[in-house]
């Protein structure tokens, strides 16, 4: 495991991609040329023709990579959405296509096309090009480079999407000032059915403009017609579905051609005039199983962890038992945060979870038995298990689950029958459940029905089950090197340095044999006293005890017990004092859940402080807050105090020789802040050093 500063800023995605099109004109108007473009991707049945997705064709055609590196399928659908038409001539096998004028035939067999008559060599001048030819179903493939015989047209692949994309001249009408297209980008978290513009706020509000709803995450278009002596170009849209909403100043005043909006929650929007906004497309089946006895009424998606209405994936109720397949759009980003809310509106998150990919095409979020969120599908969590028959007889099925009453609806692990004397390793993603049923169907003896099985670790790295004629016994369990999903600050000031740190879920069960030299949290290198280190990935949301090491020797130890059930993202340790006669460490927990913060104070005033207040910047008296006491600090030294963020987030620190003080706004800080008191020109100042602070701060 490797100590490194958490990142202060996510990767922020939207759910959808809108290509920009010139808008459409009165039929007077001249025409003009630009350039359209349609992506296919291998495999897939659809195509993106100027940002709209369709199908290729009638029969599912699918583009294919051929030996070599090809990208073959029948060309008709591709050709007649360029505005082009396609004929095939059986008798002199040649696919023959016309657009803007141009004719090129493409026989079967041969790396020559004719272009207007005239035969080219495409082998010749573009090197990569393969003749045409007929499949075993009788369709007729051919390369999609032979578009590039139309003029202007090119074909470019992405190895890393498997996707080509076509560039073609097409016609646009001339837009006159009169007439705009307005795309809309609907991300205000519900349907909107209605929608309503008027010109300026004191405009008159028209009829309805939509034809059909747009899908909350999804697109769609209108039209403004603007006459040429105008006063104003500025208008208010008004928006009906779930709820309303009214988003005023959009401005046409300057746009050519046409404008994209970004309809966003209470009246929030933006807008980019005469281009697009340029989102992802999403491509990732995720398949949120229900596994409670509750139902599932919202599922939220999030790279920060503060989901708002617009972070909605999902708002219809997932009945307990069942599931649902959503589909969701990574943006290139593989770290996310989900959360849930139940039938009785209580809220469970997941904590952060990494996908295996920032492409990977599906996932399962499991809501479990025991109201866990977990993510199947993704780079952590998952756990090797192998299964061993020593039972003298066939195994014909094995079920596991995390209570009875679910093994009746469990899956069959065994992909077919497992013999006596053989083994089967099998991924499994035991939720961080330490406790599983499990039920063995064997040919001839009886079946081992609901057995309780006990593992020692959260999601341990691999284990074995060995599977007997009337047991099962788990065997060689290894931990997991990846600790979890929450960061932890530890900070020592006990007096005493802190050799090695383990978290495990039972001390009196600890053995320091069963632990591997990457279980160390401080990865060998010790925390020495008046020292703080943040380290990422340190656990997952749970209890623990915390093992401390202060010798070399395997019973060198003390533990202080941790709870991070409240934590989200952060935790932190404050390990207090170190007792040399009863070789015992004592300490305290945060979490960033919970309103309290542990706080620091360094004095580097130049002078020793005699006395200190702090007092609550949010109420009308000077009273200070009694439950913090700092009677002495000397210069270059600390104190710490644990602070509820809830009830103070302002707070004013005034000392001796200063009663003025300085105001610390801690609103935006969790879990641990050290505030730096200085002297600057005879006036005082303070620096605020957050979480991922500690471990460069000297204590």
């Amino acid at each position: 495991m490797k100590l490194r500063k958490r990142l202060s800023a996510l990767i922020v995605s939207a759910a959808l991609l809108l290509t920009a099109l010139p808008a459409i004109a009165p039929a007077t108007a001249s025409a003009a040329t630009t350039m359209g473009s349609i992506v296919l991707t291998i495999d897939s049945p659809t195509m993106t023709v100027n940002g709209t997705s369709k199908a290729i064709d009638a029969e599912g055609s699918k583009p294919t990579l051929d030996a070599g590196g090809y990208t073959m399928l029948p060309l008709r659908g591709v050709v007649e959405a360029m505005g082009g038409s396609l004929t095939w001539d059986a008798a002199n096998r040649t696919v023959t296509m016309v657009k803007d004028g141009q004719t090129i035939k493409v026989p079967i067999g041969s790396t020559k096309l004719t272009v207007d008559g005239v035969q080219k060599d495409m082998l010749a001048n573009n090197g990569t090009y393969k003749a045409a030819y007929i499949n075993k179903s009788g369709r007729t493939l051919v390369h999609v480079r032979a578009l590039q015989a139309f003029g202007n047209t090119t074909c470019t692949w992405n190895q890393t999407t498997k996707q080509v994309t076509v560039t073609y001249p097409m016609d646009a009408p001339v837009v006159s000032s009169k007439n705009y297209r307005v795309d809309l980008i609907n991300q205000s978290g519900a349907d909107i059915n209605t929608l309503y513009y008027r010109s300026g706020p004191n405009g008159t509000y028209g009829k309805n403009v939509l034809t059909t709803t747009i899908k909350k995450n999804s697109t769609g278009s209108i039209y403004i017609s603007v006459p040429d002596d105008a006063v104003s170009r500025v208008y208010d849209f008004y928006t009906e579905g779930s709820g309303t909403n009214v988003y005023s100043g959009i401005n046409l005043t300057g746009v050519n051609a046409y404008v994209t909006v970004v309809l966003k929650e209470n009246g929030k929007f933006e807008q980019a005039n005469d281009k697009t906004i340029t989102v992802s497309t999403g491509d990732t089946a995720l398949k949120v199983e229900n596994k409670s006895k509750l139902d599932i009424e919202k599922v939220y998606m999030s790279t920060d962890n503060k989901f708002s209405s617009s972070e909605i994936i999902w708002d219809k109720t997932i009945d307990a038992g069942d599931d649902e397949t959503i589909d969701i759009d990574l943006d290139g980003t593989k770290t996310w945060y989900f959360q849930v809310v139940d039938e009785d509106g209580d809220k469970h998150s997941s904590g952060k979870v990494t996908f295996s990919s920032s492409t990977v095409k599906s996932a399962t979020l499991t809501f479990s038995s025991s109201k866990k969120l977990s993510l199947k599908g993704s780079s952590s969590g998952d756990s090797t298990i192998t299964f061993k028959n020593e039972s003298g007889d066939t195994i014909k099925a094995i079920y596991m689950a995390g209570s009875k009453s679910e093994l009746d609806d469990a899956d069959d692990l065994l992909d077919s029958t497992l013999k006596d004397g053989k083994s089967v390793e099998i991924d499994m993603d035991l939720e961080s459940d330490t406790s599983w049923y499990i039920t063995v169907e064997f040919e001839e003896y009886s079946d081992i029905e609901e057995y309780s099985l006990s593992f020692d670790y959260k999601d341990p790295a691999s284990a074995t089950l060995e599977i007997t004629k009337k047991a099962v016994e788990i065997t060689k369990e290894k931990k997991s090197s990846s600790r979890g999903e929450l960061s932890v600050a530890f900070v020592n000031t006990s007096g005493q340095k802190i050799v090695e740190a383990y978290l495990v879920d039972d001390v009196d069960k600890f053995d320091i044999e069963d632990y591997e030299s990457e279980d160390d949290l401080l990865d060998g290198d010790g925390l020495a006293d008046e020292a703080g280190i943040v380290i990422d990935e340190a656990a997952d949301v749970g209890s623990y005890d915390l093992v401390l090491y202060y010798g070399s020797g395997d019973d060198d130890y003390s533990s202080i017990s941790v709870d991070f059930d409240d934590a989200t993202n952060n935790a932190a340790v404050w390990v207090q004092d170190y007792d040399d006669d009863k070789e015992k460490f004592a300490g305290e927990y945060y979490t960033d859940d919970d309103d309290v913060m542990l706080v620091g104070i360094y004095n580097d005033t130049g002078s020793s402080l005699s006395s200190m207040e702090f007092c609550d910047n949010d109420s009308d008296d000077d009273d200070p807050i009694s439950d913090i006491d700092i009677t002495r600090l000397s210069d270059e030294a600390y104190d710490f105090f644990e602070l509820d963020t809830g009830d103070y987030d302002d707070i004013n620190i005034s000392w001796s020789g200063n009663s003025s003080g300085v105001d610390v706004d801690l609103s935006d800080e969790d879990t641990f802040a050290i505030i730096n008191l200085e002297e600057d020109d005879d006036d005082y100042d303070f620096t605020l050093d957050s979480f991922d602070d500690i471990s460069d701060f000297d204590f």
